[in-house]
């Protein structure tokens, strides 16, 4: 989206139009993007949880549902073995160290994705600054 050619070439009402667009666009990225950022702290939990129950232990509490409203006590065998989602309901057996490896292996994926959205919300954010501007700009005489 380069700023400088299509300014010119636009009509005032076009240029309000395509900052409005833009300000949906940018909400809805950023919204992708404290979704991605949740993701990425889940993992994070998730391999810091992989990591302190290799061993096991004999008293953990574990949350029902993903809001933690009932959890219950249990205790962890060593983990030999996990389950992983891996994608379309369908669930792998797999051993530790692979269970850890798919873990950081999204966070990766993830982390990138992010990047990329974090990178296009830089892109869309200082074209609707310049926008912005421009629009202002071609306002100010209208108003004196």
């Amino acid at each position: 989206m380069s700023s400088g050619g299509q300014q010119q070439g636009m009509t005032l009402e076009e240029a309000l139009q395509q900052l409005s667009l833009l300000e949906e666009q940018l909400k809805q990225l950023q919204a992708a993007a404290a979704e991605l950022e949740a993701r990425l702290i889940q993992l994070s939990s998730l391999e810091e949880a992989l990591a302190d129950l290799k061993e096991g232990s004999d008293d953990v509490l574990i949350p029902l549902d993903a809001r933690a409203t009932v959890i219950a006590r249990g205790t962890v065998r060593p983990m030999d073995k996990l389950i992983v989602h891996a994608g379309k309901n369908i669930f792998v057996e797999v051993g530790y160290d692979k269970a850890v490896e798919f873990v950081r292996r999204e966070k990766a994926e993830v982390s990138k994705l992010l990047n990329a959205y974090n990178s296009e919300i830089a892109k869309l954010s200082q074209y609707y600054t310049a926008l912005r501007a421009a629009i202002e700009q071609s306002l100010a005489p209208r108003q004196q």
